[in-house]
């Protein structure tokens, strides 16, 4: 469920703030932030190459997300997740902005960017580790005197298997 919540509600927020936080030319845009082309959209000579980028670029946006939601596991309420799916898409185009954006300050400096991983990572693993240390340790989990929990549901399972 978390993956297909980071694709739907990151995908809502990479269209609505996030490509133009990235990729915007607009007035205001400067080495760190781009501004303009908020939810995506363009005319018929540019669509196919704007929306193709646009794409591409989520399945960066929300990488950056799945990477949390294994940090976080068992210890985060399902609406609180929704809603941290939505902002840590939009985090993540600040730093892809910087390394993929014309305006990028890190591009300018020439920045070598292998597949994705600055970006994907600097923010999948900070915002895991900060999220981990808010939440703490997961209660009950590791108790040396009890049994283990059961497993969930193998269905659930191979689903989600699937869908990644």
């Amino acid at each position: 469920m978390k993956n297909a919540v980071d694709v739907i509600f990151g995908g809502l927020g990479y269209w609505m703030f996030g490509y133009g936080m990235s990729f915007g030319e607009g007035v205001g845009t400067n080495p760190f932030i781009g501004v303009g082309s908020y939810f995506v959209d363009a005319d018929e000579k540019e669509m196919g190459a704007v929306f193709a980028t646009y794409i591409f670029q989520l399945s960066f946006a929300t990488t950056a997300t799945t990477i949390v939601s294994g940090a976080i596991a068992e210890r985060c309420n399902f609406v609180a997740y929704c809603i941290f799916s939505f902002c840590n898409t939009v985090v993540f185009c600040l730093p892809a902005g910087w390394i993929w954006g014309k305006h990028g300050f890190l591009r300018k400096l020439n920045v070598v960017d292998i597949a994705g991983c600055a970006p994907v990572h600097l923010v999948g693993g900070s915002s895991s580790l900060m999220a981990a240390i808010m939440l703490k340790a997961r209660t009950g989990r590791f108790d040396h005197n009890k049994e283990p929990p059961p497993m969930g549901s193998p269905t659930n399972a191979l689903i989600g298997m699937f869908m990644l």
